[in-house]
């Protein structure tokens, strides 16, 4: 059993440019994935995943705000992230903790050259 590197975090509020996406899965949003991008996952439409694009702007319009989350970070191909997430609740059951919505993915690098795209993210739950 891997060491459980989950994290509790504040974090402060973050100003930015957003788009919400409805996309069928995962794999369509991989244009998107940039350094610095956060992945806001706002729950299903029917088949589709609903995703708010966030880049991370001084000069935004939209501002995430303030929370306190649980974070875990997770090195591999992006279609393996949802791992991540499975990690977070092993530890939430066991800690006692209580996890709550919308989920965040803090894209930290991404490297194209693979298919699917290695990535470097940050999975941000919030916590009460």
């Amino acid at each position: 059993m891997p060491k459980q590197d989950v994290q509790v975090k504040e974090l402060g509020e973050i100003r930015g440019y957003s788009v919400v996406k409805t996309v069928p899965n995962r794999a369509a949003l991989v244009n998107d994935l940039k350094p610095g991008v956060i992945l806001i996952f706002h729950g299903k439409e029917g088949g589709n995943m609903v995703v708010e694009v966030f880049t991370p702007d001084q000069n935004g319009d939209k501002v995430l705000p303030p929370l306190k989350a649980a974070a875990y970070k997770f090195a591999g191909s992006s279609d393996k992230v949802d791992n991540a997430y499975a990690s977070v609740l092993f530890w939430a059951l066991n800690n006692g903790v209580s996890l709550g919505s919308p989920t965040r993915e803090v894209y930290l690098k991404v490297d194209k050259n693979q298919s699917p795209p290695e990535v470097e993210v940050e999975v941000q739950i919030p916590i009460s």
